[in-house]
């Protein structure tokens, strides 16, 4: 039988290569102690140069078998990915290697393994730009950080085991579903012949279905079920999933055992959409770069997970696309779990390398589908090279390749140019089309040369417009509109069936890329995953029913935009109704924009006027407080330069009949409009829901560093293996939103066993900052305390367990 055990701890490192180190006698006692995952160099927020991490490094690992030493057992070290290449040595003898940074391989070391005596297992990891492998040989938009940077773990086994576990699944659209089980048995011990399988299908603790012992067939067998009553389907409201456990048998005996979960459903692009279970669903989705401040690619499972809940739960996403590599297995779990869509592609950028190059891809090709093939939340695979030119020759391999280990599954290329070749199943489509204007997105037809195929745009915005979550309010406010009009204009084409916009979170990038810090500041959130206006876009979609949502894309502060504007507003917000109060008078109500936003599901509401309400009882006839409001929202919008002449006779003609000289009519407009000197200017958003109140935010002008908030995302770790949650450090003001005008450095203090990575004392970015807490091993309590610019100290506990 399998045991598994986490090498995740005990790990020497050293930041250089010789050929000594590979000795089993080489003292390793003054190297750094490391756990996996690691980044070989931690790194500075931002300005860093990405050679910095491009070498040659060593790690070392003295390990003992206790039990496993078994007569009979076989060893394995599976690695979840090294960047970029590695060669591995099990007490000074060579045992293995891999090219390729992004997907798992195994190393068999059986016959160097000394059962009863301390071993050694070196990887030597080279995290140099190779040439002869993906994404590398030209420039690339992102970094590949270095080092063992996703678990290491050792595999006991007997002589005969489970290789690969595929589960297939048909006639899910009726009352009899029915599923395969594709199984392969390690062909080394195949022939001493007598083995069979044997399976079960469960539903949590619940059995489903057994299937009966069947012979293997030099080395594979399919295992079937049908008529499968009262099966659930896999959707993202309800992602049911189920498990597969495979028995592998000779004689009666269990030899080795494996469980696979999977799912019920059906994934379908259309020319005329994209179809779930038989049902339209418009993809609404971003794109995702595993990365992270500090460490780069190096965070646990916990870390992993998190970014799938954040963008399913948060920001109200229904698919994520994993640009532009395979990504974490515990992110693609989450995303089962949470009914979050994914598009997995293969890594590249752009360029397309050598014949060595191409074989390096399509291996990678082949690892990322065996995988991850299994996956419900996986709907397409990327077989093409983020925006490269058309290879025919190339890429008729790629679709092959993926149509072959995976026949259930269509294939996507993400281009950028138009009347491409269309070898895959789904024209996926890079569209930078919208630069502010009304023209949001190319016809489908267009790009495709007039082939009715199934379309999907896979990125829009970014670096079309960079933005900064410290930038003022207005590119904010921007930059939240262009996702708006792009989501907009997508479902209102039924020949779309979705959008992923360019990006989820800022990333560290190249030189040639992203803002004078190489940071590519394209996200709706920040890369302490911190969220800008743009994120409420999407969250504002949510069904009010999971979270109701009210963001206002403004600080209501005076000097904050040009010309001393306060409007239009817009209220990204899932609400029926917007109630707005000002100084405590009520404003008005306000109704989402259909007009502006016709095809969202939940319309923004735009204020566009402050005054309403407010100005009755005040004497004014109903016509002449309509002259003001008008007046005073036009100016307030677009200056009074904006007033036409028109506008400026019909004021003067009310100035006539109020008998109001300049000065009044000036203190009106002052108390009413823009309330200069007013003591009471909070503004008040209540969000109505089936007409109940279903949340509330306050606003104020005078908004000062009130207090420094502290939240961590888990409020325990696991002290059996490497674990971390991010710690957020935020600037409130007084009516609880984040202050983006303080500065100051975070004082952190922690006591017990953890560790923060990055600096102990960093500054306010934008009012915010982040850190990831790791624990350092054994159980306790992490107390964190953390003060900033002579305010009260806050603090948390983490306990570790």
């Amino acid at each position: 039988m399998r045991r598994i055990r986490n090498l995740c701890r005990g790990w020497r490192f050293i930041p250089r290569f010789s050929e000594r180190f590979t000795a089993p006698d080489t003292d390793i006692s003054e190297w750094d102690s490391v756990e996996i995952p690691h980044s070989n160099l931690e790194l500075p927020y931002n300005g860093f140069d990405e050679t910095t991490f491009q070498f040659v490094s060593t790690y070392a690992l003295d390990f003992s078998l206790g039990s496993a030493s078994e007569e009979g057992t076989r060893f394995f070290f599976d690695f979840g990915a090294v960047m970029t290449a590695c060669e591995i040595w099990v007490n000074g003898s060579h045992a293995g290697g891999h090219k390729g940074g992004f997907t798992p391989f195994s190393v068999e070391a059986t016959r160097f393994i000394r059962p009863k005596a301390m071993n050694r297992l070196v990887v030597v990891v080279d995290s140099t730009e190779r040439p002869d492998m993906p994404p590398f040989g030209h420039v690339v938009d992102f970094l590949c950080y270095g080092g063992i940077y996703r678990p290491v773990r050792l595999r006991c086994q007997g002589s005969a085991f489970v290789s690969d576990v595929w589960v297939r699944t048909f006639d899910l659209l009726s009352e009899k579903k029915r599923l395969a089980i594709h199984i392969a048995v390690d062909r080394a011990a195949v022939c001493a012949g007598g083995l069979s399988v044997r399976g079960k299908i469960l539903h949590g603790e619940d059995l489903v279905a057994r299937i009966d012992d069947i012979s293997l067939d030099g080395g594979e067998a399919t295992l079937e079920c049908g008529n499968l009553a009262g099966i659930r389907l896999w959707e993202p409201d309800d992602p049911a999933l189920y498990e597969a456990e495979i028995e592998l048998v000779r004689e009666g005996i269990v030899e080795d055992s494996l469980r696979v979960r999977f799912g019920f459903r059906t994934a379908e692009f259309r020319p005329d959409g994209f179809f779930l279970n038989g049902k339209r669903l418009f993809l609404r989705g971003l794109n995702r770069h595993q990365s992270y401040p500090y460490v780069g690619f190096a965070m646990p499972a916990r870390v992993q997970r998190r970014d799938a809940l954040f963008l399913k739960q948060e920001l109200g996403l229904n698919l994520v696309r994993t640009s532009h590599y395979p990504q974490s297995p515990d992110f693609l779990d989450a995303c089962d779990e949470a009914g979050l869509l994914v598009f997995e592609e293969l890594p590249g950028w752009q360029h397309i390398g050598d014949t060595e190059w191409k074989a390096n891809a399509l291996v990678a090709l082949d690892e990322m589908i065996r995988r991850d093939r299994s996956h419900p939340s996986i709907v397409l695979w990327g077989v093409r090279i983020n925006e490269s030119k058309d290879d025919s020759s190339f890429y008729r391999e790629t679709n092959a390749l993926a149509r072959g280990l995976d026949p259930d599954r269509q294939t996507g290329g993400v281009r950028c140019i138009e009347k491409s070749e269309v070898l895959e199943d789904v024209y996926t489509f890079n569209d930078f089309v919208h630069s502010g204007g009304k023209k949001a997105l190319r016809k489908p037809r267009r790009v495709t040369g007039g082939k009715k195929v199934p379309y999907l745009v896979t990125e829009h915005n970014g670096h079309m417009f960079p933005t900064k979550r410290f930038d003022n309010e207005e590119r904010l406010a921007e930059q939240a509109r262009r996702h708006a009009r792009v989501l907009d204009a997508a479902m209102g084409d039924p020949a779309v069936s979705g959008v992923v916009g360019w990006c989820a979170f800022d990333y560290n990038t190249h030189k040639d890329f992203g803002s004078g810090d190489r940071i590519c500041y394209h996200g709706v959130c920040d890369m302490f995953r911190v969220p800008k206006y743009a994120a409420a876009v999407y969250a504002s979609q949510l069904d009010p029913s999971a979270r109701p949502v009210l963001e206002a894309a403004s600080l209501f502060a005076k000097g904050e935009r040009s010309g001393a504007r306060l409007l239009p507003v817009e209220v990204w917000t899932n609400c029926d109704e917007v109630v707005l109060y000002r100084g405590g008078e009520r404003v008005g109500s306000y109704l989402p924009d259909r007009r502006t936003w016709p095809h969202l599901t939940h319309a923004p509401v735009v204020i566009r006027d402050l005054i309403g309400e407010r100005l009755d009882g005040s004497g004014f006839s109903a016509s002449d407080r309509k002259i003001i409001r008008k007046i005073s929202s036009r100016v307030m919008s677009e200056g009074v330069a904006a007033l036409r002449l028109f506008v400026k006779l019909r004021f003067g003609f009310f100035m006539l009949k109020n008998r109001l000289d300049y000065a009044a009519a000036e203190a009106l407009f002052s108390k009413y409009g823009m309330a200069w000197g007013e003591k009471d200017e909070v503004l008040e958003l209540v969000g109505i829901v089936v007409g109940r109140e279903a949340i509330r935010r306050r606003y104020g002008p005078d908004a000062r560093f009130a207090r420094l908030d502290v939240q961590a995302d888990d409020r325990s770790l696991s002290a059996d293996v490497p674990d971390a949650t991010r710690v957020l450090f935020r600037a409130l003001d007084q009516y609880g939103n984040l202050f983006p005008f303080a500065s100051g450095c975070v004082r952190i203090e922690l006591r017990g066993p953890g560790r923060i990575i990055g600096p102990s004392d960093p500054a306010l970015v934008g009012g915010c900052v982040a850190t990831w807490v790791f624990g350092t091993g054994g159980p306790g309590c992490i107390e964190i305390t953390a003060q900033c610019d002579g305010l009260a100290p806050s603090g948390l506990r983490i306990d570790v367990i």
